[in-house]
C-alpha cells in the first residue's frame, strides 16, 4: 500500500493569476465621487435656503412688534438666529466630512489610473484643491470660517 499523496505524486498545475480589473473599479468609484459631488451640491443648496429663512423670519418677527426688549419677536428673532447658525455649522461640517471622503477616493481613483493608463498627472483635483485653498484662507476670515465650519481639514 502506498501512502496518498506521496512525494512520487505528479505536482498539480499552478493556477492562473487573474489579472486585477481596473476599468469596474474606477467606474464604481467615478459613480461614488459623483454621488458624493451631488450631496455637496444639494447640502449647500439647503444651506442657502436655511440662510434666506432664517433671515426673512427674523425681519418679520422683529418689524411685527414694537422694537422693545419688552416685546417677545426680538427674543424670538434672535432665537431663530442662533438656531440657524447653529445648524449652519453642523451642515458646513457635515460638508467638510463628505470632502474629506472625496479626497480620499480622489486619491484612490487618481493612483489607479495612474497604475492603469499610465497616466502622468492626476485626473480628479477638484476637492484636493479646494481645501488646499481653504487651508490658506488667514486672519478674520479664516478664523471665523474655521469656527463656522467652512475651513476643517
Amino acid at each position: 500500500m502506498e501512502p496518498q499523496g506521496s512525494p512520487d505524486s505528479p505536482p498539480t498545475p499552478a493556477q492562473p493569476v487573474p489579472q486585477r480589473q481596473f476599468e469596474p473599479e474606477i467606474a464604481a468609484l467615478f459613480e461614488e465621487y459623483r454621488a458624493l459631488r451631488e450631496e455637496i451640491t444639494q447640502r449647500v443648496a439647503a444651506r442657502m435656503q436655511m440662510i434666506g429663512f432664517a433671515g426673512i423670519v427674523s425681519a418679520l418677527l422683529v418689524v411685527s412688534n414694537r422694537l422693545t426688549f419688552g416685546a417677545p419677536g426680538v427674543y424670538v428673532a434672535a432665537l431663530v438666529l442662533l438656531l440657524a447658525v447653529w445648524w449652519l455649522r453642523g451642515i458646513n461640517l457635515a460638508i467638510q466630512r463628505i470632502g474629506r471622503h472625496l479626497r480620499v477616493v480622489e486619491t484612490r481613483i487618481n493612483a489607479l489610473a495612474a497604475e492603469a493608463w499610465a497616466s502622468p498627472s492626476d485626473i480628479l483635483t477638484w476637492e484636493t484643491g479646494s481645501q488646499i485653498r481653504r487651508r490658506q484662507v488667514r486672519g478674520l476670515p479664516g478664523r471665523l470660517g474655521r469656527l463656522g465650519g467652512w475651513y476643517v481639514s
